[in-house]
């Protein structure tokens, strides 16, 4: 995403002891498959608090140093449940590609990311923003979204991979819309959203594609 700033809450080293040090070491340069589930809740008319969940599969090149690993990745797919028969889409491969890194508190792993943008047109199809298509009986038309997103993640190690927790505070602001509707009743929304996400080593030539089609090799709820 177009401003990205992982900032790490404690320097403690990583891996403490030699055996685990070796086992870092190796991990870089490898290519990961991830997937992120978030759960939230929003309020909708006529049907009062409804239960929201988001997927996100990614993939990421692993990159160790000294006291931290960092996961340079980008979107594969990013599907949105269908809340109160309005369906969302936006495309993944246009989202910029980021880092997410992560360093030791003494106990688990800990970080914290803030990814935000305004009215830089993200994907590059001539709006402002990141375009969200939205499909309903009642209201359909696009969305154009600027974004501001701060993450709160613990994580462990589970032999080489990597499993943990976020929380997602997200600031989403309309930009503009295309469809009578939505032009009236989109406004801007406040939302925390929270779950598993993990991260699983697959085969250096992998790719979003290559791995869809086989099978997603890592499940963020297993």
């Amino acid at each position: 995403m177009s401003l990205l700033t992982l900032a790490m809450l404690s320097a403690v080293p990583l891996f403490t002891d030699p055996v685990a040090q070796m086992a870092a070491q190796s991990m870089d340069g490898q290519v990961w498959a991830g997937h992120q589930v978030s759960f939230g809740k929003r309020d909708v008319p006529f049907k009062g608090e409804v239960r929201t969940r988001t997927d996100t599969w990614m993939i990421a090149r692993v990159r160790h140093d000294d006291d931290r690993i960092t996961l340079s990745q980008e979107a594969c797919m990013v599907v949105m449940k269908p809340v109160a028969g309005v369906k969302v889409f936006m495309d993944a491969r246009a989202l910029p590609a980021n880092d997410f890194a992560f360093s030791s508190n003494g106990v688990d792993l800990k970080g914290s990311s803030l990814v935000s943008w305004s009215e830089e047109d993200v994907d590059g199809d001539g709006n402002p923003g990141l375009t969200v298509r939205v499909d309903s009986n009642v209201c359909s038309g696009e969305l154009y979204v600027g974004n501001d997103s701060r993450t709160k993640a613990r994580a462990s190690l589970d032999g080489d991979a990597l499993r943990g927790t976020a929380r997602v505070t997200i600031d989403q602001t309309i930009l503009g819309a295309k469809g009578a509707c939505l032009s009236v009743v989109a406004t801007d929304t406040h939302e925390v959203v929270s779950g598993p996400f993990a991260y699983a080593p697959v085969g250096a030539g992998a790719t979003c594609r290559s791995l869809m089609q086989s099978g997603w090799p890592v499940d963020a709820t297993d």
